[in-house]
């Protein structure tokens, strides 16, 4: 029999904590981590599942995706659209196949190129283009072509509408300054009630890079380095300086999660507001944020993903290259971080009615996240293998109640039909240094599965790493319990 002390590992919460010293990381901390689900109050943590493609042929000749927007009409008819190198598409009930209706409308193709396509009035409405050079905006009702948007609209970065009035901010002769439209008529902006307004100060060298609804009449307004708030309720809006010293690079990089808006900074931190104070997030995934490429900032796209035992706040960033290749993501349920290191290389996203994300690549295709019994992403090449894993940091005995020399592990984890669990673990600084597997499958007639491992080797601190690699099934640990003696204490024996 076995006399030593148990440890149990049952709360996951602590999330990725990669930027803290190895040795000082929780036992519900990771020093790394990727592709998994946190659950519910840290109660375990699960592979995440993988990706489908919407559009069953790459648009207009694999393109980049540079916007995606919905439109749900007054008759229910129901359309989500792209932008996608040169063209605008559609997609009726959002199906699986587009029809360009890109008419005599002209997209400069490029992946940096972002639009914003949003309803209003029954039609869609879009702004984008070069950054620093805007296209001219456009329309499209449903129905037939897309055209420019009538009535000298200002041919601006980015738009939005509120309050039955269109906005758009930052052209080219005026990038300090936002626009709007008359009551109802997204083709007026020279009528009674249009107008235009400067943000900030002209003299500060910042540009607008976003702006987003806060709530009903609130929106705000980021520059480079400063956050501003518009009272939209009724015209003349009047503007106030929220925040100096801090922004956001990218129209992009700013979501709305229940009245709180997330943000990332111009210096690739994570900040949020619910419009009167400023809430900073734990730095200890500050070694994620800084393999951002800071040149990449303003093409940093967020987006929120719900799940039914998940709330994510997902940013798509770039680490290498030109595009986005990985996702950071904030937790919002256990209010940790996470990575997904693959299955997010999205360089725009959309959502319908109920919230869902639609993502856009680099190669002309939409992809749907998280589809259930889906155990591959569609937007990775070959397999599109999910490789989800825990590793701890070196556990010391002060952190997991004086406990030394770990000799026995226990895994507890949910049955599947098939597949394995890979275990490494190791001592004092050697990384992973063995390893053993687990396989998920377990009598009919037990409800939960469990392996008892005994371990080789001894050492002060101790490390492990739960993995799983699969394109067909998925995996999901309970508890970890890990038993060793007590220092000092004498007798302890095990068979």
């Amino acid at each position: 029999m076995y006399n030593g002390k148990y440890f149990q590992i049952s709360n996951f919460k602590g999330g990725y904590a990669g930027n803290l010293p190895d040795t000082q990381i929780d036992p519900n901390q990771a020093s790394d981590l990727d592709n998994i689900v946190i659950l519910p109050n840290g109660k375990g943590w699960r592979s995440r599942l993988g990706n489908s493609k919407l559009n069953s042929v790459a648009l207009n000749s694999a393109a980049d995706i540079q916007g995606i927007g919905y439109l749900l009409q007054a008759d229910q008819d129901e359309w989500l659209v792209a932008v996608a190198g040169t063209q605008f598409l559609h997609s009726a009930n959002i199906g699986a196949s587009f029809t360009d209706a890109s008419g005599a409308i002209v997209i400069n193709a490029a992946a940096d190129n972002l639009w914003t396509l949003f309803p209003f009035n029954d039609a869609i409405i879009a702004f984008g283009g070069p950054p620093d050079s805007p296209d001219t905006p456009f329309r499209w009702p449903g129905t037939g072509n897309a055209a420019a948007l009538g009535g000298s609209p200002p041919s601006a970065y980015g738009g939005l509408s509120t309050n039955n009035r269109v906005f758009a901010y930052r052209t080219a002769a005026l990038p300090s300054t936002i626009q709007w439209t008359i009551i109802g008529n997204a083709a007026d902006w020279t009528g009674s009630g249009s107008g235009s307004a400067v943000i900030g100060s002209l003299s500060d060298g910042q540009r607008i890079t976003g702006a987003i609804m806060i709530s009903t009449n609130y929106m705000l307004i980021f520059k480079e380095n400063s956050v501003h708030q518009m009272v939209t309720s009724q015209a003349p809006f009047p503007t106030y300086s929220l925040f100096d010293n801090v922004g956001a690079p990218g129209k992009h990089a700013m979501v709305n999660i229940d009245g709180i808006v997330f943000f990332i900074s111009s210096e690739g931190k994570m900040f949020s507001t619910n419009g009167e104070t400023l809430q900073r997030y734990p730095a200890i995934a500050d070694d994620l944020w800084n393999s951002v490429q800071s040149a990449r900032y303003p093409f940093i796209v967020g987006a929120r993903q719900k799940g039914k035992d998940y709330d994510w706040l997902i940013w798509c960033v770039s680490t290498s290259g030109s595009t986005n290749t990985v996702a950071i993501i904030w937790d919002i349920t256990n209010e940790t971080w996470l990575q997904c290191t693959t299955g997010y290389k999205f360089n725009t996203v959309g959502f319908d009615s109920n919230k869902n994300p639609y993502f856009g690549d680099y190669a002309g295709f939409i992809f749907k996240p998280d589809q259930s019994g889906v155990f591959a992403d569609a937007s990775e090449s070959g397999a599109g293998t999910i490789t989800a894993f825990w590793q701890s940091g070196f556990i010391n005995p002060d952190k997991i109640d004086k406990i030394t020399d770990i000799k026995k592990m226990i895994t507890v984890f949910t049955p599947k039909a098939s597949g394995n669990i890979t275990v490494d673990y190791g001592f004092d600084g050697v990384v992973n240094g063995t390893q053993f597997t687990i396989g998920q499958t377990v009598p009919a007639s037990e409800t939960y599965g469990q392996s008892t491992d005994f371990l080789t080797g001894r050492g002060n601190t101790f490390e492990f790493k739960i993995s799983q690699s699969s394109s067909t099934i998925d995996t999901q640990i309970e508890k970890v319990l890990l038993a060793g003696k007590v220092a000092g204490q004498k007798g302890q024996t095990e068979d």
